[in-house]
C-alpha cells in the first residue's frame, strides 16, 4: 500500500507539474526570441549545455549511489542508507571546487571563442550567474535528491522544482513586460535556486531526523561509479552535444536557436513520459533487489504500457509539431524555423531512448554498468563521428548542418537500442528477446497507421485554438488506439495487471 500510494502521487504530481510547465515554457521561448532575438536564444542554449558537461564531475556517483541504495531503502536499513549517502556527499565536496573553478575558466574563454554580437561582460556574467546556480545544487542539494528518488518520493522532488519553476517564470515574465535586461533574469534565477535548496533541506530536516552524513563512508557502495561515469557519458554526448557540435562547426547561434525551439518542444513530451517513468521506477529497483521472480512479471506490464504510452504520445507529436511550429514562429524573421524533415527526425530519436528505456533500467537495477560500459563507448563514437561528418556535408552542400547532428544521433542510438535489448533479455532475464521485439513492431505499425490516417484526415489549422482541440481529440483517439491493441497482444501481462490492481484495491478498501 505504502509503494502503491507514491506510485500514484508520483504520477499525479509528474502530469500536473509537467501541464504547468509545457504551458509556461511555451511562452516564454517565444517572448525570449521576439524581446532578445534568436542569437541570444542561441547563446543561453548553448551555455547550458556546456555547463551541462560539468556534471560528468559527479563521476557516475549519482546512479551510483541510486542503485546502492535501493536494497536499503526496501530494508529500512538506515544505518546502510547513511553510509552510503556519507560517502556520497564526501566525493560531492571534493568535486565541487573544480566546478567552480570550470565555470569560471568557461566565462573568461567562452567569449573570445565563439563570435557573437553580445558583448563580452554581459556573455561572462551570464555564464557566471547559470554556473554559479549549478554549483550550488551539485554541493547542497544533489545527494537530497538521490535519497528522495530511491525511496519512491519523487512527488516530493517534483512538488518544490515546480513551485520554483512556476515563481522563476513569473518573474521572468515580470522582467521581460518591463524591459529589463537578460542580465536581471539570470540574477533571479540564480535566486531561486537558492530558495530550491532551502525548500529541500527542510524537507529533509523535517522527516529525515535519523540522517546523519558523518559516519563513516562506505565508499564500497558506490564503487562502480566509474563504470557508470562511461554510462553518464553517453548520456551527456546525446543531450548536448548536438548543440556544442552546431555552436563549433556550423558557427551560427541562430541554427542552434531553431533546433533549440524543436528540441524543447520534443522534450516537454519526453520530461512528462519521464515523470510517469519515475512512479514506477523506484519500486523497479526495489523489486529486483527484493523479489526477482515477481519483479520479472511488473517488468513485462512496465515495459508493454510505457512503450504504448510513449509511442502514442510522440506519434501526436509527429503530426502537430510543424504546424506549431508555424504558428508559434509567426512574425520572426531572423531565421527560418520551418525545416520539414526536423519533426520526423526529432520523434525518431526520441522514440529510440524510450523504446530501449525499459531494458535500460534494468540493466542499472541489476548494477551491469561494468559489463556495459562497451557498449556506451561504442554508442557515443558512432554518434560523434556520424554527426560531425554528416554536418560537414550537410551545411556545405545545402546549409542543413542542422540535420546531420540528428542523423548522428539517431544511428548511434540504433545500435544501442538493439544491444540494450538483447542484453537485458538474455543475460539479466534470462529469455528471448523476442519479447520485446514484437511490442516494438506493434508500435511501430501503429505509428505509421495513425500518422498516415490523420495526417490524411485533418484539415489546415490556422490558429492555436484550432490546433490545440484537434491535438487533444486526435491525443485520446491514438491513446486508445495504443493501449487497447497492446492489451489483446499481451494479454498475459495485461491480466497480471488488472490481477494487481484488484488486490490493491482490496487492501484499500
Amino acid at each position: 500500500m505504502k509503494n502503491s500510494k507514491k506510485t500514484k502521487y508520483n504520477i499525479i504530481t509528474g502530469v500536473s507539474g509537467q501541464i504547468i510547465t509545457i504551458c509556461i515554457g511555451v511562452l516564454l521561448p517565444r517572448l525570449f526570441i521576439i524581446n532578445y532575438g534568436s542569437e541570444t536564444n542561441g547563446f543561453l542554449s548553448s551555455i547550458n549545455s556546456l555547463i551541462s558537461y560539468l556534471t560528468l564531475l559527479e563521476a557516475g556517483v549519482g546512479t551510483a549511489t541510486v542503485q546502492a541504495l535501493y536494497g536499503p531503502v526496501a530494508r529500512e536499513s538506515h544505518n546502510k542508507i547513511n553510509e552510503i549517502l556519507a560517502a556520497t556527499n564526501r566525493f560531492y565536496n571534493r568535486t565541487g571546487a573544480i566546478y567552480a573553478a570550470i565555470i569560471a575558466l568557461l566565462a573568461f574563454t567562452y567569449p573570445l571563442i565563439v563570435p557573437s554580437d553580445l558583448s563580452y561582460v554581459l556573455q561572462a556574467a551570464i555564464i557566471i550567474m547559470v554556473g554559479t546556480g549549478g554549483v550550488l545544487g551539485y554541493l547542497f542539494q544533489a545527494k537530497y535528491k538521490l535519497l528522495l528518488q530511491a525511496e519512491g518520493k519523487q512527488y516530493v522532488i517534483t512538488n518544490i522544482m515546480t513551485a520554483i519553476h512556476v515563481c522563476t517564470s513569473i518573474t521572468k515574465l515580470l522582467c521581460l513586460s518591463i524591459g529589463l535586461g537578460i542580465v536581471y533574469i539570470q540574477a533571479f534565477q540564480l535566486l531561486f535556486v537558492i530558495v530550491q535548496i532551502i525548500c529541500f533541506y527542510i524537507y529533509i530536516y523535517k522527516n529525515y531526523k535519523w540522517l546523519d552524513l558523518k559516519v563513516e563512508p562506505d565508499e564500497k557502495a558506490i564503487s562502480q561509479k566509474n563504470s557508470v561515469l562511461v554510462h553518464q557519458i553517453s548520456e551527456m554526448v546525446f543531450n548536448h552535444t548536438d548543440v556544442v557540435i552546431l555552436t563549433l562547426i556550423v558557427g551560427d547561434l541562430k541554427v542552434v536557436s531553431v533546433y533549440t525551439l524543436y528540441n524543447m518542444l520534443v522534450d516537454m513530451i519526453s520530461t512528462l513520459i519521464a515523470n510517469i517513468n519515475t512512479g514506477f521506477e523506484f519500486r523497479l529497483g526495489q523489486l529486483y533487489n527484493t523479489d526477482k521472480k515477481r519483479h520479472e512479471k511488473v517488468f513485462d506490464i512496465y515495459e508493454t504500457y510505457y512503450m504504448a504510452f510513449a509511442f502514442a504520445l510522440y506519434t501526436v507529436t509527429y503530426i502537430y509539431l510543424l504546424p506549431f511550429v508555424k504558428l508559434y514562429t509567426s512574425g520572426v524573421t531572423d531565421t527560418n524555423y520551418l525545416l520539414p524533415l526536423l519533426p520526423l527526425l526529432f520523434v525518431s530519436y526520441k522514440l529510440l531512448v524510450c523504446g530501449r528505456s525499459a531494458c535500460g533500467k534494468l540493466s542499472s537495477y541489476a548494477g551491469h554498468f561494468k559489463q556495459t560500459r562497451i557498449h556506451s563507448i561504442i554508442e557515443t563514437i558512432i554518434n560523434l563521428i556520424v554527426s560531425i561528418v554528416a554536418v560537414i556535408i550537410l551545411e556545405n552542400k545545402n546549409g542543413l548542418g542542422i540535420y546531420g547532428v540528428l542523423i548522428g544521433t539517431i544511428a548511434a542510438l540504433l545500435f544501442r537500442s538493439n544491444i540494450m535489448v538483447v542484453y537485458a533479455n538474455k543475460k539479466i532475464l534470462f529469455r528471448s528477446c523476442w519479447k520485446t521485439y514484437k511490442k516494438w513492431a506493434l508500435d511501430i505499425v501503429l505509428a505509421l497507421v495513425c500518422c498516415i490516417v490523420f495526417k490524411t484526415v485533418l484539415p489546415k489549422m490556422n490558429d492555436y485554438y484550432h490546433l490545440i482541440a484537434y491535438a487533444a481529440g486526435t491525443s485520446v483517439l491514438v491513446l486508445a488506439t495504443f493501449f487497447s491493441i497492446n492489451a489483446l497482444f499481451n494479454i498475459e501481462s495485461t491480466k497480471y495487471f488488472f490481477y494487481h490492481l484488484r488486490i490493491v484495491h482490496k487492501r484499500s478498501a
